[in-house]
């Protein structure tokens, strides 16, 4: 199944300009995002949980996912490893297309564990970005993953709800 994702955000054409280029792309479901909202995020992030292998996620362009590089790295691994495509149309319906194949998996695990190694910087204003953090996942998100594996979740569907791998969630919940 191909699913589009129109999201409304600065840096991005209007909605109808993505729809339309979607739709030139065949898409069986558009989801219509608007601005990003955190109920946006959940929504966004429900439909991302439940892709199957050789589905395929078609965009405009990577700002509709409003996530840092790193965190669109681990995203787009995640979505590799469950063998889900991405596709970037742009204005062509052929656009760029990242597949599941081992080359574009490597690559982009690479990535997600280097932003994850990454040690904090300074961000203006003075605020910073933990990016190294050794524990991708706060108290409250760890007790859940664990509540859901031991309901009986894979480490794969955990990793994808909260965006990182299932090797990192083993890393924090195994026993």
């Amino acid at each position: 199944m191909r699913y589009g994702i129109v999201r409304e955000a600065p840096g991005l054409p209007p909605a109808a300009v993505q729809r339309q280029a979607l739709e030139a792309a065949t898409c069986d479901v558009v989801l219509h995002e608007g601005q990003a909202t955190p109920e946006a995020q959940r929504r966004l992030a429900r439909l991302l949980f439940g892709l199957r292998a050789g589905d395929e996620v078609v965009v405009h362009s990577l700002d509709a996912f409003q996530r840092s590089t790193g965190d669109l790295a681990r995203l787009i691994r995640n979505l590799l490893e469950l063998g889900v495509t991405l596709a970037v149309v742009g204005d062509d319906p052929n656009g760029a297309v990242l597949g599941p194949s081992d080359a574009n998996l490597k690559v982009f695990s690479l990535l997600a564990e280097h932003e994850t190694r990454r040690p904090t910087r300074a961000l203006a204003g003075g605020s910073t970005l933990k990016s190294g953090s050794r524990n991708p996942l706060s108290k409250y998100q760890l007790d859940y993953a664990r509540k859901l594996y031991r309901e009986g979740a894979s480490l794969r569907a955990i990793g994808l709800l909260f965006q990182v791998s299932p090797r990192e969630i083993w890393d924090v919940i195994g026993d």
